[in-house]
């Protein structure tokens, strides 16, 4: 479990420097996450979660756990074949990523082991090589399982919104926007990241007629 505390000096750096993100961390406080310590059983689970509801991933997550007695490791999910992948939930398109991961993790190409000594770009590079891993994926690897504290995932739609949200640019483009003002948040982007993401979840934001409106921080 991974604790945000607000009276951190992390946090008081990113309330000096944006006044309205402060706001938000004024309202939110504390934060904990979730963190997923096993790099491979993490990998696994995001190739699980992508293009299908957090409903039917948790599932799949569930028959996949139990399968594997509890821990999912390269050596499990090799002894498994198509029709035992399939049963579990998983397409012809990821059994292929799924292959593609354990592959390179077994043979030394992906060494999971020594991404904890590398940096954030190189860790991106080795993830993406990876059948069925895209840059999204590959960032919130480095949020929710190594702990990263200068990642933002700038196609992040729920961080667009929380952004446009936050600072009142409703018509802005939201990568756009997350880009200038991530500036402000060096070098902890994750931790800001965390907060807008707590927007969402937390229900802060309001639809009138289309336009997005915040009154509970203003």
């Amino acid at each position: 479990m991974l604790v945000i505390n607000m009276d951190s000096q992390e946090v008081h750096y990113l309330c000096k420097n944006d006044p309205e993100l402060a706001k938000v961390i004024e309202l939110i406080g504390d934060i904990q996450i979730q963190i997923r310590g096993n790099y491979y059983s993490s990998l696994v689970q995001s190739i699980i979660g992508q293009l299908i509801s957090v409903k039917a991933a948790n599932t799949i997550r569930e028959r996949v756990f139990t399968a594997c007695e509890g821990e999912i490791t390269p050596g499990k999910i090799e002894s498994m074949d198509e029709h035992t992948l399939k049963k579990l939930g998983f397409s012809k398109q990821k059994i292929a990523s799924l292959r593609d991961l354990t592959e390179r993790v077994q043979n030394g190409e992906l060494p999971l082991e020594e991404l904890d000594y590398l940096s954030d770009e190189e860790i991106m590079s080795r993830l993406t090589a990876v059948r069925g891993i895209g840059p999204w994926t590959a960032e919130m690897f480095l949020i929710f399982s190594m702990q990263r504290m200068n990642i933002l995932s700038l196609a992040d739609v729920g961080l667009q919104r929380a952004a446009k949200w936050l600072y009142g640019y409703n018509e802005t483009d939201g990568k756009k926007l997350l880009l200038e003002k991530s500036v402000q948040w060096e070098p902890y982007k994750t931790i800001a990241s965390f907060y807008l993401w707590r927007i969402i979840d937390d229900d802060h934001i309001r639809k009138d007629k289309g336009e997005v409106i915040h009154p509970k921080i203003n």
